[in-house]
């Protein structure tokens, strides 16, 4: 397999992002529908309505455009929590410290947000994973989006968490990853009993618990004058 570079590689003009901008949109459809390997690149361009030379002109293999569409997704996903981290904001603050099962469930819940393509964003997730663990070079671009994801999604976290007066237990990377997989097993069964994770109170309940065990008030700092 060639390498496997990424979209952001080459400083793109703005009618070439469009025009990546569409095979990805496509190529969301058409893997979520067939899977990357069952998937041609001939029905990726006929979805975006492109020939061949346009999606040559841009990326080199399935693969690669594969890659685009999950950093796409990261950016996105990254983006939408900072914002809702930054308007529930003044709620934290006044939290801080205080934060009960009640307002972390809304909170939760606000965060995890179902999304209409859900389902289709599984099932690329599953192709990603499984993807990784059958070929080696895949294995690594895993690793390095996956960290990558981690590191910018950890500093948002910790934001909130400052914000809330709260601290993990356990290593940061840990508990973002205890809490993501949770996530997702609850986004699955929701998906499949065709309902939404607000119509499942003992999956949200079960979230709210994980969190509040993984994490605690920050101590007082102690005052001056004061023993330990």
């Amino acid at each position: 397999m060639a390498r496997i570079s990424s979209s952001t590689d080459v400083l793109m003009t703005p009618r070439r992002k469009r025009t990546c901008d569409r095979l990805v949109d496509a190529a969301f459809a058409i893997f979520a529908e067939q899977g990357v390997h069952a998937s041609s690149v001939e029905a990726v361009c006929d979805r975006a309505g492109f020939t061949r030379g346009a999606f040559y002109s841009n990326f080199t293999t399935k693969e690669e455009l594969f890659v685009a569409l999950l950093e796409r997704r990261h950016s996105s996903q990254l983006e939408t929590l900072a914002e809702k981290v930054d308007g529930v904001r003044p709620r934290l603050e006044a939290l801080a410290g205080r934060l009960d099962e009640d307002a972390l469930a809304e909170m939760l819940l606000d965060f995890f947000a179902e999304r209409e393509d859900d389902r289709e964003w599984c099932l690329i997730d599953h192709e990603f994973a499984l993807m990784s663990l059958r070929e080696p070079e895949m294995a690594a671009v895993f690793e390095e989006h996956q960290a990558a994801f981690e590191r910018s999604l950890l500093t948002i976290v910790r934001r909130a968490l400052e914000l809330a007066g709260r601290q993990f237990v356990l290593p940061d990377a840990v508990v973002v990853r205890l809490v993501g997989a949770l996530y997702q097993d609850m986004l699955q069964r929701a998906i499949r009993a065709g309902r939404t994770m607000r119509e499942q109170p003992e999956a949200r309940a079960t979230m709210v618990r994980l969190v509040l065990a993984l994490t605690q008030p920050v101590p007082a700092a102690a005052t001056p004058g004061t023993s330990c």
